[in-house]
């Protein structure tokens, strides 16, 4: 017999819930029939795909963003709240002005100028300068000087100056070269016044009333330099002169050089021939009627690597000379030096410390004489001279603000030293001005060169600048004899400076120290003695100043003025051929163009 349990509340629960789920299945099929009886309308489809860009599209203009219109914002209204404070004030404002606006000129360089000036001790001077391009790559130049200045008081000769030099020049530039020539003429004029203090009345043989005591100094030069900034000649230069005077000496100088740079590792190797020849004639020796000629002549290579970084500077080589002509006894055919400059920077590059070292063989001059003492006689015996050694050691400081200063020690030794001694006088001078114990001779003799040069500089600004430099410099000479004429100390001091809108000075000053020289006593000739004494003297110190200030009208016209005084009693290096003690003279500059 079967048993049936009785139902319990829960399962009368889902009982009520499965039958919900049926009704609310049955109305949904009920609709879904009903609306399928129903006519379709017109429906919109919106296929959304991805996008895939094309080139078509690359120069589509692209639409700009929308921003709001500040304009049309309402603003936001911010409201500030002033707190008023007493303070107490002197303060009172000043009216303002209106600018005034001032016109500046500009700065215009002309390619010529003429000037002129007078002066007194019947001082004048004459120059004319112009560089006129002739085109892109050419340009020729001209420049004239003539001066002019009268005798010193109280000479028993003649002892005015005179100088006139004329000189052509010739320029061509391009991208890769440069050739700078020029021919030049340069006259000095001046006169052999210099006698000893002495009673020239009690010596016969002296008529000054007859001797003529001029001293022309004519120099003709033709000089070509070439420069090529890229390839393998780096520079060639040509020089040539001829020297003459008043007394029919004559002098032939003829220089070539060659400059090669060759490229080694990233540095160069430059190879440096040399030609030299000098041909000198004089009419007469001072102690005998024969001509005096002298035929020198040297050939040099120099063979140097260069180094140039940015920090150190080296350069390492070597010269060989063959000297040729007349040769002194005892001489080797054949010199060779070394060569040695080291420069180190430091990283601030205010620091700079060099040595330097070479050797030399030079050949000496009647004109490289003349230039240094005008006084030499036209009659001089021409050695070379062998520089064994010569050495600086030193730096350069560059510490800032324009600030410069270099300090080197140095030392040379010498053979064929060149030295000026004064002549004796001649009884029989046949009233040659330069034979009255008033010339100078050259003789020579081993020296050694040791001493110290220092050098300081300040630039301010382009037209602001000083400059100081010093040397002192010990002599030894073989057998502890003098040194003549050759000064331990000297100074050089220049300086520029720019003084408003359009006035300028210039100054200049040179002191030479205390020197030895010789002097030749003039008495009457006799059986007894020649006539001719030698004893030293000491000459003093010289100290000179020039002065210039120019005054700038506009840009044409200028104003000068320039001043040379000496404050030492002595004014001249060589001994009893005083200057003109106080020169003052003035004049005035113009400035054009010449376009051909």
């Amino acid at each position: 017999m079967p048993v049936y349990c009785n139902p319990t509340s829960s399962m009368k629960y889902n009982n009520i819930f499965i039958g919900f789920w049926l009704f609310l299945f049955g109305s949904i099929v009920a609709v879904a029939q009903k609306e399928e009886t129903d006519d379709l309308g017109t429906q919109e489809v919106t296929v959304v795909k991805s996008y895939s860009p094309s080139l078509k599209s690359v120069f589509k203009i692209q639409s700009l963003p929308q921003i709001d219109d500040s304009l049309v914002q309402k603003k936001i209204e911010v409201d500030y709240t002033f707190e008023s404070i007493p303070v107490l004030s002197t303060f009172i404002p000043n009216k303002a002005t209106p600018l005034k606006l001032q016109r500046q000129e500009s700065s215009f360089y002309h390619n010529s100028y003429v000037m002129g000036g007078i002066g007194n001790q019947s001082y004048l001077q004459f120059n004319l300068s112009t560089m006129v391009p002739l085109d892109r790559m050419q340009s020729i130049g001209l420049e004239f000087l003539y001066k002019n200045l009268g005798a010193i008081d109280q000479t028993l000769l003649n002892s005015d100056k005179k100088r006139t030099s004329l000189d052509l020049l010739y320029q061509y530039k391009q991208n890769n070269m440069r050739v700078d020539s020029d021919f030049r003429f340069d006259r000095q004029g001046h006169n052999f016044f210099g006698l000893y203090n002495t009673n020239w009345q009690n010596i016969p043989s002296f008529r000054a009333d007859v001797i003529d005591p001029s001293q022309n100094l004519n120099y003709l030069s033709m000089r070509s330099l070439w420069q090529w900034y890229e390839g393998l000649f780096s520079k060639v230069n040509f020089n040539t002169h001829i020297t003459t005077d008043l007394f029919d000496s004559k002098e032939h100088i003829v220089k070539i050089n060659t400059q090669i740079r060759i490229p080694f590792f990233n540095q160069y190797l430059e190879l440096i021939p040399h030609l030299e020849l000098i041909n000198t004639d004089f009419m007469r020796g001072y102690y005998n009627e024969e001509a005096l000629g002298f035929r020198k002549g040297m050939g040099r290579l120099e063979l140097q690597f260069l180094n140039v970084g940015k920090k150190l500077k080296l350069l390492l080589g070597a010269k060989g000379i063959y000297p040729f002509g007349d040769m002194e006894e005892g001489n080797p055919i054949f010199f060779v030096y070394p060569k040695a400059e080291i420069s180190y920077k430091s990283g601030s590059g205010k620091w700079v410390p060099f040595v330097k070292y070479h050797g030399s063989y030079d050949l000496n001059s009647f004109t490289a004489f003349s230039l240094e003492n005008p006084f030499v006689a036209p009659t001089l015996t021409i050695k070379p001279t062998q520089v064994n050694h010569h050495g600086d050691l030193g730096f350069n400081a560059y510490p800032g603000s324009g600030l410069s200063f270099k300090l080197n020690a140095h030392f040379s030794q010498y053979d064929n030293f060149p030295l000026f001694k004064r002549l004796p006088y001649d009884h029989n001078n046949k009233d040659m001005a330069y034979r009255l114990a008033n010339a100078y001779q050259v003789i020579y003799d081993s020296v050694e060169k040791i001493g110290i040069v220092t050098r300081i500089a300040m630039r301010f600004s382009e037209y602001n600048k000083i400059s100081l430099e010093t040397g002192y410099f010990k002599y030894d000479r073989n057998r502890d004899q003098k040194v003549w004429n050759v000064p331990s100390l000297n100074i050089e001091l220049n300086g520029n400076f720019k003084l408003g809108r359009k006035l300028f000075f210039q100054v200049g000053g040179n002191y030479i120290g205390d020197r030895d020289t010789v002097r030749n006593e003039v008495v009457l000739l006799s059986e007894n003695n020649n006539g001719n004494f030698e004893t030293n003297e000491s000459l003093g110190s010289v100290f000179s100043i020039a002065s210039s200030i120019t005054w700038k009208i506009n840009a044409q016209w200028d104003l000068f003025y320039q001043g040379n005084m000496f404050l030492t009693e002595n004014t001249s290096r060589w001994a009893y051929y005083q200057n003109q003690s106080q020169v003052y003279s003035g004049g005035i500059r113009y400035k054009f163009d010449i376009n051909l």
